[in-house]
């Protein structure tokens, strides 16, 4: 599958408050990107931006499979095939699993009921523990269940790129690894996954490739095989010259 995720000159913040200044990444279909960076380097703000949910000052340029969705609403952009699971398992506790799984389903009300069931016996397949809780509050769940039910509501709007804004947090590691296999998975039917994870290492360990985001810019980029983890976390430590210098052109492409 080709295809490809292309955000540039990304800026955003809240109010008037800039977060990102200048971000620039690109994911490819069936590959997945590490975006890295200390806390408060913009990250979230950066996925909520590229996902259509920035809050006052911004711009962006946004291009899904060539297609220019800079400009396009939340909704749009999820229709589009971009769709974020926020950090903090924000899904609906109140409401049942199989609830919450077909809410994910809503930008594709009109694609029939086989197609919708088609999709949810395939969140089913890979989150084997969601298909034995579907009648229970979500809420009710494990913290690892709950981030199972965030992916897989977001699976069911039949996504090309996903991004997962810290799917990680406090999650027990046979989780974590289980959910990491499942992405794996995805990734290799042709998705494209962007992911926020606090761990450096483990990021690195599973991407294909990485971004480095530090004062709401991109000053590093290389793929995860060629690289060195010290320069990276020395940056999202905050212990390198490297992370106040942006980088750009060429040397976001190879670093």
């Amino acid at each position: 599958m080709s295809g490809q995720l292309e955000v540039a000159s990304l800026s955003a913040g809240y109010g008037r408050l800039p977060v990102v200044f200048d971000a620039t990444f690109v994911v490819h279909a069936g590959e997945m990107v590490a975006l890295l960076g200390r806390n408060g380097a913009g990250k979230t703000t950066a996925l909520l931006a590229v996902a259509g949910l920035r809050y006052g000052y911004g711009s962006r340029t946004v291009r899904v499979d060539g297609i220019d969705a800079s400009q396009r609403s939340a909704h749009a952009i999820v229709a589009a095939g971009v769709n974020l699971v926020p950090e903090g398992r924000r899904i609906f506790r109140d409401m049942t699993v199989e609830e919450n799984l077909r809410l994910g389903a809503f930008v594709r009300r009109r694609a029939g009921r086989g197609s919708v069931n088609a999709d949810l016996s395939r969140v089913h397949e890979l989150f084997p523990a969601l298909a034995a809780a579907r009648g229970k509050r979500a809420g009710e769940l494990s913290g690892g269940q709950q981030q199972m039910v965030a992916i897989g509501q977001a699976l069911m709007s039949k996504p090309k790129y996903l991004l997962l804004d810290e799917p990680m947090a406090g999650l027990a590691p046979v989780l974590v690894d289980e959910i990491y296999e499942r992405l794996h998975v995805l990734v290799g039917e042709g998705l494209g996954v962007l992911i926020v994870d606090q761990s450096v290492e483990r990021a690195v360990a599973h991407s294909d490739r990485y971004y480095v985001l530090d004062a709401g810019r991109t000053v590093r980029a290389g793929a995860c095989k060629a690289a060195a983890l010290e320069p990276i976390e020395q940056i999202v430590l905050g212990t390198s010259a490297l992370g106040t210098r942006h980088l750009e052109g060429p040397a976001l492409a190879e670093n």
